[in-house]
């Protein structure tokens, strides 16, 4: 029998998010996209110094480190059955086989469709991550040293709410629903910024989570977290200090069915309603 999508994404995701809230992270580092931050300012060079072949290898390898990869991971998107759909019609218009849609969605080739009903769709897709960049210096790096430490405090201590901003302009297209939805959808263009909601710290970046396409999530106290979903491409790694309006990643649609961002914003691991925290509500 075909499983819904919030059903199917809740399923074995409430351990996860509590030990995350607890920090326990290091198991899940091994799976995180190495992205580097990109407001990060680089390293200017000195055109008094003298060249020599030790420091143009350097430089090369700085620059080869900095250059975007492309890695290939599982796609699984979504279609929402309409009234008169059938398995053969939806298989026609994705280009895959009714065996294999109906192997996706554990359903007989015989089986019954029903309108709203969202079946899933399996593919390899391959995005683009950013490498870690070179390492700062001189008076930048000790700047970005001291905001890291100011954030680190905050990110350590206990918290009855935290201050948001909103993650990305655009129409809420899905709004919060306890025990239904674990957040809001913002809807807009592919490519468009998604946004650090407020000061934090990366606690994981990468696609190790199938149900969320590529997932940041961006530690603020010992209380509050908050994470973006389904990114076309990922702008910082696990570890970043990002600061509230940086941009974190570009909007996409991976492991959805529509161009948004999936915003949620964690209590003690447990998905709450964001609107509370965020200002007054976009048009």
């Amino acid at each position: 029998m075909n499983e819904d999508r919030s059903a199917h994404a809740a399923s074995g995701l409430t351990r996860w998010w509590a030990g995350l809230a607890g920090f326990g992270l290091s198991l899940m580092l091994g799976a995180c996209a190495n992205v580097s931050d990109p407001q990060a300012p680089q390293p200017q060079a000195d055109p008094s110094a003298a060249t020599s072949p030790a420091g143009d290898a350097a430089a090369a390898a700085a620059q080869a480190a900095s250059a975007p990869v492309k890695r290939t991971v599982t796609k699984t998107t979504w279609v929402r059955v309409r009234r008169g759909d059938s398995l053969q019609r939806i298989a026609s218009a994705h280009n895959v086989s009714v065996k294999d849609l109906c192997a996706w969605n554990r359903m007989k080739p015989n089986g019954r469709l029903r309108a709203g009903q969202s079946l899933k769709l399996v593919s390899t897709q391959t995005i683009i991550v950013q490498q870690a960049a070179p390492a700062q210096a001189g008076g930048a790096a000790t700047a970005n040293a001291a905001q890291s430490r100011a954030v680190a405090a905050e990110v350590a201590r206990h918290a009855d709410s935290v201050a948001l901003m909103w993650p990305a302009q655009g129409r809420v297209v899905e709004p919060f629903e306890p025990g239904t939805t674990r957040g809001i959808e913002i809807a807009g263009k592919a490519g468009d910024p998604v946004l650090a909601a407020a000061d934090g710290k990366v606690m994981y970046a990468g696609t190790g989570l199938n149900e969320y396409g590529s997932l940041i999530i961006v530690q603020h106290n010992k209380d509050f977290l908050t994470a973006y979903s389904h990114n076309r491409r990922l702008l910082v790694k696990t570890g970043d200090t990002v600061h509230r309006g940086q941009q974190i990643a570009e909007m996409g649609n991976e492991n959805n069915d529509r161009v948004a961002v999936l915003f949620e914003v964690r209590r003690d691991g447990k998905p709450v309603d964001p609107m509370p925290y965020l200002p007054t509500p976009q048009s």
